[in-house]
């Protein structure tokens, strides 16, 4: 499970980080043709490839598109086994967004390798996600955002805006912002914990500074970070689409959307 810690309304959340196309197909399986932790895309396997000997954290994403040029379609993930089972689970996925820049394709590698990684009946073993770890802040520089919002501003024209992002050289924004609406983020229930309670925490064991007072302290930095990443990205979709970004939200919001768009479904269909 990829974790995201993010600041919010002085609360260090916790959330669920996860690539949205993907669905799971296979529950406790074993096939002769496929092994566990594995990559199939065509029929070409990942574990029997060159990418699996490198160090490349893109090489999930860099074999999956590579395998996909001919025939462009969805592709099989297995897990581990089960503890104590030769028994995994199989995904299956879609293909990868169009290719923004190597930072943000280390992010769906991450989330490709979580489902490579996960134990059946052990999903909750999480992994923290640093998007500035990952260089996705890199490219959402004031000056660009700047450009951006002087376009949407002066050019009422929606239909010219690519074309004049392109001139400026600002595209990768809008693209970061199609690429990243690929995952979603679901706050983890009965894990946030007061800003304020986490600093004074800090301060306590920054005099004796062990092990604890470092994992914590990057902790933190990492929830500050992301936030501040989170919050660039929002503002870029609040200047091209008028609305702020709703990648994050709770698990209640989230079974609200979900109804909501059953209920759009049902219309239509009456309709």
């Amino acid at each position: 499970m990829l974790v995201l810690p993010i600041v919010n309304k002085r609360k260090v959340m916790n959330v669920h980080l996860k690539y949205k196309h993907k669905k799971k197909i296979r529950h406790g399986v074993n096939y002769d043709d496929a092994s566990e932790s594995d990559i199939i895309v065509n029929r070409e396997k990942f574990s029997e490839s060159t990418f699996s000997d490198s160090k490349d954290v893109n090489a999930p994403i860099d074999f999956i598109r590579s395998k996909s040029l001919l025939y462009p379609r969805n592709f099989l993930v297995t897990t581990k086994e089960e503890r104590n089972s030769d028994l995994y689970d199989v995904y299956e996925v879609s293909q990868p967004p169009k290719k923004v820049n190597s930072n943000l394709d280390k992010l769906y590698s991450k989330a490709i390798t979580d489902l490579r990684k996960e134990i059946p009946g052990d999903e909750k073993r999480g992994r923290y996600v640093s998007l500035e770890q990952l260089g996705i802040g890199e490219h959402l520089t004031n000056d660009k955002i700047a450009a951006l919002q002087r376009i949407v501003k002066e050019e009422r024209d929606e239909s010219r805006w690519p074309e004049l992002f392109k001139n400026a050289g600002i595209a990768d924004l809008s693209d970061t912002i199609d690429f990243i609406n690929n995952f979603e983020c679901t706050v983890i229930s009965d894990t946030s914990i007061p800003e304020e309670s986490l600093q004074d925490t800090l301060r306590a064991l920054s005099v004796i500074n062990t092990r604890d007072y470092k994992n914590l302290s990057n902790y933190y930095s990492m929830a500050k970070s992301n936030t501040e990443i989170y919050t660039k990205m929002s503002y870029i979709n609040k200047i091209i689409y008028d609305k702020p970004l709703t990648l994050i939200q709770s698990k209640s919001q989230r079974q609200k959307q979900l109804v909501k768009k059953i209920d759009e479904v049902e219309h239509k269909k009456v309709a």
